[in-house]
């Protein structure tokens, strides 16, 4: 007969501190929620309030005088923050101890930010009708990242990139805050409008909330962007303009000033746009499978960076559009970690920086 043993205060010791080197080789994963005053009052209602999801470095916790550079990764539509640790773009936490092992990316803060509303998606666009999410990534959530967590805080030691509504994010966010980012880029991004003239169809049939639920997906992404693009505080319930409509003959015609507007936010035209800021970049990244139907956004985005000098990273991979996200994140991200600073650079003032670590946080929870 066998006798049952317990197991000695040596070995309890022992397996916790086996499980604490575990989790402190992974890296960490952070999960609290910031206030954004750019979404504050947004005429649908969303919270300002939003969830993020944090990646810590292994050596966050021992190297207390060490500070990160950090990238901000952006959700596709109909996503959110956690889609970068365990949906549909892989497991950042367990990826990251991979990349890091192979020395091919080095410690960096990753942020992973909510940017789910009403439409599925904000498009990470400033709006006078869903809100100021551009603000919130480049400035709220920047401030907040910097004043609470050991980082950089200087622009040549962040990045921004995203999967397809995320890819239209960043590069839009990376072209419009040069001041906050030094690198940026798209993962099988959406960057264009296909067949705008669509939309005035919308616009004459769909006039309640009941039908819009009615619609299929990607008609739903449309109203999502055309909210964010040309929003109209005047017109509920959807609260935006549409780029065309129909005359009194029912001819599709453009709706000029939403038509100015809707372009100005097409990130073909934003690249002629803000050529100054691109070409001070220190990395551009942009991928897409060949098999996804955004194959020629990304061809057409690559082409005009080379017709106007820009260096950048492009890369075709045999795919879909959901395919290969984790691998393209750790591409983009070992691009990243060659262009990005590791030190303050001189000049740089760490305004505002707190001291406080993850370990203090827990204690405090």
């Amino acid at each position: 007969m066998r006798t049952k043993t317990h197991p000695t205060p040596l070995l309890i010791l022992c397996l916790l501190l086996t499980t604490t080197s575990a989790i402190a080789q992974d890296g960490t994963i952070v999960r609290e929620t910031v206030y954004s005053p750019s979404l504050e009052g947004n005429l649908l209602g969303d919270s300002p309030n939003r969830q993020v999801t944090i990646y810590l470095p292994p050596s966050y916790d021992d190297g207390l005088d060490m500070a990160y550079p950090v990238v901000y990764l952006l959700h596709g539509y109909t996503s959110n923050n956690k889609a970068w640790t365990g949906g549909y773009a892989g497991n950042v936490l367990y990826s990251m101890r991979s990349w890091l092992k192979s020395s091919k990316v080095k410690e960096t803060i990753l942020v992973m930010p909510n940017s789910y509303n009403r439409f599925w998606g904000s498009w990470y666009t400033n709006s006078t009708a869903t809100g100021n999410w551009a603000d919130y990534i480049a400035r709220d959530l920047v401030q907040h990242i910097d004043s609470n967590y050991r980082t950089l805080p200087q622009r040549e030691s962040r990045g921004v990139i995203g999967h397809s509504m995320g890819g239209h994010g960043g590069m839009k966010i990376g072209m419009l805050y040069p001041d906050v980012f030094s690198c940026m880029g798209g993962l099988a991004g959406w960057y264009y409008d296909t067949s705008p003239k669509s939309s005035a169809y919308y616009e004459a049939n769909v006039k309640d909330w009941a039908q819009y639920n009615s619609l299929g997906g990607s008609a739903k992404m449309m109203f999502a962007v055309w909210a964010a693009f040309c929003p109209n505080p005047d017109k509920p319930p959807f609260y935006c303009d549409f780029p065309y409509i129909y005359d009194d003959n029912k001819k599709i015609i453009e709706n000029p000033d939403a038509y100015d507007r809707y372009m100005q936010n097409d990130i073909r035209n934003m690249v002629d746009n803000h050529v100054h800021a691109l070409l001070n970049m220190r990395a551009i990244f942009i991928d897409c499978g060949t098999g996804d139907g955004l194959i020629g956004h990304a061809r057409t985005i690559h082409s005009k960076l080379n017709s106007l000098g820009v260096d950048h990273v492009y890369k075709e991979f045999s795919g879909d559009h959901t395919c290969c996200v984790n691998a393209s994140t750790g591409e983009a991200l070992e691009v990243f970690s060659n262009a990005m600073a590791f030190e303050m650079l001189v000049g740089v003032e760490p305004a505002g920086k707190l001291a406080t670590t993850w370990a203090e946080m827990r204690r405090a929870q």
